[in-house]
């Protein structure tokens, strides 16, 4: 199709053709007539020129201000506007294809919209703490799972900070990731952090995120299904055996009972064998320890009444202080003795291998709140003996390890599983003041 062919195909440009046509039809016949007077002639031009100016603005520069309208919206990405058809045929074909492409932009922008919600939300409610980074390391976002992991008040304490300079036990460890990196860190309070380090591309570049998932439930889990079969099997074959060598001492004494050397001997073995088998109830004691039966229990009134049996269990001064009201939780008694007894000798030990004579062990009670307001009761034990070692505070709380020579590693590791039953937080630290803490929050 010819241009001239195009131009008569719209209302606007068969005017203009025709009026040209016309214009100089006028003009050639004027030519032919010099007597027409000037004046006929200017007027006659002059509705040519009105007529052809009308049809030049509805043919060419209404459509061209149209596609410059167009051009705005679209560099503007204003995908709720459209370009109302003019009549004009080339600029009707360009108005519908641009008003095809902002509804297919529109779609667009929602579909998107919709899955970066989506995706929030499911960042948001995700168990695994998630960190976004920028190309210099600092933290730009992070859900609620990754301020709880790392004891942040909220996403806003987070945000423009660097991972080594968080408030947090694993900062150190998060720094130090490299891009795919993995590891497995181990904290004082017995949790247990996997943490990583990954990217993603945005724009052609490498944006760092971390991500950090709690194990501590699944690797206590493993342990307790782990050392609970090598107990019980230990316990059977120990038993069955002590069946066997009671029964063959028992006739032995008999036969030997006027050989007093004899005598002695045999009630030495004896007395070997019954520690041999206490020492494999003590281990089986963790196995079997029973689901606490909890009740509303005044944690102040009740570690009062425990005083004199702790004081037994010690040669250090030992004090106690609480408020006045009672604090209520909900807690089994005997476990909870349990627990202050192994708390309090594992003290005593501590300041004994320091040799000094004033040892000291404080016991306190109090209100706990935690960083978003949530209420607990916390009882702290503390004593000024020989502190945690960095290799013992990597242990701690792990089945059968004693940094003592005679340790069976039990007594911690008996107070870690009845605090957790108890579905109470607990951290074993030295502080920079020289104390030793064992601080446990209980719900309220």
């Amino acid at each position: 199709m010819t241009r001239h062919s195009r131009l008569l195909k719209t209302p606007g440009g068969g005017v203009i053709f025709a009026l040209l046509a016309a214009t100089f039809a006028i003009l050639v016949w004027m030519a032919m007539h010099p007597g027409v007077a000037p004046l006929s002639l200017t007027a006659t031009t002059g509705v040519c020129a009105g007529v052809l100016l009308w049809g030049l603005w509805h043919a060419v520069l209404r459509p061209r201000r149209m596609v410059m309208r167009g051009m705005e919206l679209l560099s503007g990405q204003e995908s709720n506007n459209r370009l109302t058809l003019t009549g004009q045929h080339d600029a009707d074909r360009i108005a519908t294809l641009f008003n095809t492409l902002m509804d297919r932009l529109h779609q667009e922008q929602i579909r998107l919209r919709e899955q970066d919600s989506f995706l929030h939300l499911l960042i948001e409610a995700s168990p695994m703490g998630v960190a976004i980074l920028d190309f210099d390391g600092h933290c730009t976002d992070a859900n609620p799972a990754f301020i709880r992991l790392v004891s942040l008040p909220d996403a806003a304490a987070a945000t423009g900070l660097t991972m080594d300079a968080l408030p947090s036990p694993i900062s150190a460890t998060l720094a130090s990731l490299a891009d795919g990196e993995t590891r497995t860190v181990r904290l004082d309070d017995n949790s247990v952090l996997r943490c990583s380090r990954r990217f993603f591309v945005e724009r052609g570049f490498r944006r760092p995120f971390l991500l950090v998932e709690s194990l501590t439930e699944e690797v206590m889990e493993a342990r307790r299904q782990a050392y609970g079969k090598v107990i019980r099997l230990m316990a059977h074959e120990v038993n069955n055996s002590m069946t066997g060598i009671s029964t063959l001492l028992q006739i032995l004494a008999d036969v030997h009972s006027r050989d007093p050397e004899m005598s002695d001997f045999i009630e030495s073995v004896r007395d070997r064998c019954d520690r041999l088998g206490r020492f494999i109830a003590s281990y089986a004691d963790v196995v079997r320890l029973p689901e606490p039966t909890l009740l509303p229990l005044d944690l102040c009134a009740f570690t009062d009444s425990q005083l004199p049996f702790l004081r037994s269990n010690t040669d250090c001064e030992i004090e106690i202080t609480h408020p006045a009201t009672p604090l209520i939780i909900r807690a089994d008694a005997d476990m909870i003795a349990q627990v202050l007894v192994n708390i309090v000798r594992n003290s005593t030990d501590a300041i004994r291998s320091t040799g000094r004579t004033d040892g000291h062990i404080g016991i306190h009670i109090g209100i706990h709140i935690g960083r978003k307001g949530d209420v607990g009761v916390q009882l702290t034990v503390s004593d000024n003996g020989c502190g945690l070692s960095a290799e013992v505070a990597s242990n701690l709380f792990t089945p059968f390890y004693s940094s003592k020579p005679d340790g069976q590693g039990i007594g911690l590791t008996m107070t870690a599983e009845i605090l957790r039953r108890h579905h109470a937080r607990f951290r074993l630290h030295t502080d920079a003041d020289g104390l030793t803490r064992f601080n446990i929050i209980f719900p309220s």
